[in-house]
């Protein structure tokens, strides 16, 4: 498998073959380590790394060498990171950044909003998803913004470099859940249900004392969010949630309502696979089935941690 280096201006330099390279994106890390020997050491600051038609590549940040290991590191942001090191800001004198349209559409605004065109681009297809009126959260991350915006209309989005470029393409998420199982028998699992999550979250955003804004959300048994309180005493699990910077009731209740929403996923699975299933993406919905304990869940991937060396390739989930 070929990895690629490229100069700052992104003019390809050569290829990489003794090598270890760990990528982690998804919820979190959005980064890679690159470990080579010392004597093969070639790339600069602003390098930038990649395998051609997948999304396994980045930008170099950091260089590290140990000599007596007699090895150099290179680690940095994966496409993933770089696009989650912009913000998704709202116009002058807006309160919120509302988009429309067809997602590929949409993407390539915001890419072009972010600065970001001379790397991405997004897909000229047609992604067969419509967002309508969708409010990004104030002064969020890019990368995060776009998979919650994505997820109103059960989609995801999939990175492809190719031609010297970051694809960014709009697709409907996919759902493993009725077709195929994660297998305990078959695969390494580590599998986690949370049985009681904070099911009552009380809000608080500016004020002093008894002229504090105060809301209180709850959860319900399906993993909705409304004012109705479902559980109740040794049922109910309290938590509060503190927001002083918030603008507005609106903006302290959107908080509050990712905050429960996050606690609402009830399930943790975590799968070492081959490279045969590196099929499912982020936001995918897979199924899991821990014989030992009895245990089957379902829930969305996370996070996707790959690790190639040798040219044989290891690929880890974390879902949920």
């Amino acid at each position: 498998m070929d990895l690629i280096y490229m100069n700052p201006e992104r003019e390809d330099v050569g290829v990489l073959h003794d090598y270890k390279l760990d990528l982690a994106y998804g919820e979190d890390e959005n980064d890679f380590e690159l470990l080579i020997p010392s004597a093969a050491h070639c790339c600069g600051k602003g390098f930038f790394l990649y395998i051609e038609g997948t999304e396994y590549g980045g930008m170099i940040d950091d260089i590290a060498s140990d000599t007596e290991a007699e090895e150099v590191t290179y680690a940095g942001r994966t496409w993933h990171g770089l696009l989650n090191s912009k913000i998704i800001e709202p116009d002058a004198g807006q309160d919120y950044l509302v988009v429309s349209g067809e997602a590929n559409a949409v993407l390539g605004s915001l890419i072009t909003r972010l600065g970001l065109s001379n790397l991405f681009v997004a897909s000229e297809e047609d992604s067969g998803l419509t967002i309508s009126k969708y409010k990004m959260n104030r002064y969020i991350p890019a990368y995060e913004g776009i998979r919650k915006m994505l997820k109103t209309e059960e989609g995801k989005l999939r990175f492809t470099f190719t031609d010297g470029k970051v694809i960014l393409s709009a697709h409907p998420r996919g759902d493993y859940t009725q077709d195929e199982d994660l297998d305990s028998d078959i695969v390494d699992l580590k599998v986690k249900r949370h049985y009681h999550p904070v099911n009552h979250l009380i809000c608080l955003g500016r004020g002093e004392l008894a002229d504090r804004e105060v809301i209180h959300l709850y959860l319900d048994a399906d993993g909705k969010v409304s004012y109705t309180q479902t559980f109740t005493g040794m049922d109910e699990r309290a938590e509060v949630y503190e927001n002083t910077n918030a603008e507005s009731l609106e903006d302290l209740e959107n908080g509050g309502i990712d905050r429960l929403k996050e606690y609402a996923i009830a399930d943790e699975v975590e799968a070492a696979l081959d490279e045969n299933s590196d099929r499912y993406e982020i936001q995918d919905l897979v199924g899991a089935t821990d014989n030992i304990i009895g245990l089957t869940v379902a829930a969305e991937i996370t996070k996707k941690i790959v690790t190639i060396e040798n040219d044989q390739i290891t690929i880890s989930y974390k879902v949920g």
